[in-house]
């Protein structure tokens, strides 16, 4: 049973959002580009771990993307997966290429690149589940991790004294018998269902999206971005507004809603609210009362007077 399901990250949307609508030949779009092609790696590694999870037999829970705060900071978890005797935490890794990990230096290296170590990441991750649960719940409950490199096209080499690191570093297609033999090896206290589905929903309520802020990370402006309504057929930014409809004067495709997007992207890129002024400017319509009718019937509601009025909008 799946309690918090896959869903693809807001890290994921707000960086589409944003490649769409900075100006071309921005020297900040290189960086845009790699930074979201990393982000949809490790989301492509999350979602292929699916498949395996699908095998799965016996009593379980899964909660996918768990972000909690341990009272200093956040932390992340790609998978829980609650069983009745223990929580088995999943770390993802998407790569290619020779893996090497050092225990003892406490890091990963692919050709001259270094990371940090993952089982020292799934080991922190641990540590801070088992407090949160804790701190929250009053529950103790034995905790274990496996990172899964989800990647056919890489090779993985261990530089490590500790003989169990064949039992917490493996390949996805290794996963549903690994996650066998951790049943088998975690025998004691059993939970009741109704046990995992309060232990599963507390971690789901406690959950809090991440969302950057990356016209701040990659110091843009809002000058650095591309105005008007964008077509959802052809793409371009090119959708007039002709009476009580849109209209694409590259493909003549219309539509009713298409400003709703715009704003939403708005929402994610400049700010939650808009004053009539500002949506003329960035949905290009020069008809004030235009522009009260759409923001009227879209936003969520408003503050200030008619004139001062600024418009609550919808990520």
């Amino acid at each position: 049973m799946i309690i918090k399901p896959r869903i693809i990250p807001p890290d994921i949307v707000h960086l589409e959002i944003l490649k769409h609508r900075l100006k071309p030949h921005h020297p900040a779009v290189p960086q845009v580009e790699e930074t979201l092609s990393a982000m949809k790696a490790g989301w492509n590694g999350e979602q292929s771990l699916d498949f395996h999870l699908d095998y799965l037999k016996g009593p379980h829970h899964i909660l996918h993307n768990l972000r909690l705060h341990d009272r200093h900071h956040f932390f992340q978890i790609d998978t829980v997966i609650l069983f009745p005797s223990f929580l088995l935490i999943l770390e993802a890794k998407n790569m290619i290429g020779q893996i090497s990990i050092h225990r003892e230096k406490k890091e990963m290296r692919r050709d001259t690149e270094g990371f940090q170590d993952p089982v020292e990441q799934a080991e922190r991750q641990k540590r801070l589940l088992d407090e949160w649960l804790w701190r929250q719940l009053r529950i103790r409950i034995p905790i274990d991790f496996l990172v899964v490199f989800t990647n056919r096209r890489c090779t993985l080499e261990f530089d490590s004294s500790d003989s169990r690191i064949y039992e917490k570093v493996i390949r996805a297609s290794s996963l549903v018998d690994a996650l066998e033999k951790k049943k088998d090896m975690h025998q004691g206290k059993r939970f009741k269902k109704e046990e995992l589905l309060r232990i599963g929903q507390a971690l789901t309520e406690s959950h809090q999206d991440h969302v950057p802020d990356y016209m701040k990370r990659f110091n843009l402006s809002y000058s650095d971005l591309i105005k008007g309504v964008r077509c959802p057929t052809c793409g371009k930014y090119s959708m007039k507004r002709t009476k009580m409809k849109w209209v694409c004067s590259g493909c003549s495709h219309h539509s009713f809603l298409a400003h709703e997007q715009a704003l939403k992207e708005y929402a994610v890129l400049v700010a939650k609210t808009i004053s009539n002024k500002e949506a003329r400017d960035f949905l290009k319509v020069g008809s004030r009362h235009v522009v009260y009718r759409l923001l009227s019937a879209y936003c969520k509601g408003k503050s200030g007077s008619t004139k001062k009025a600024r418009f609550l909008l919808e990520c």
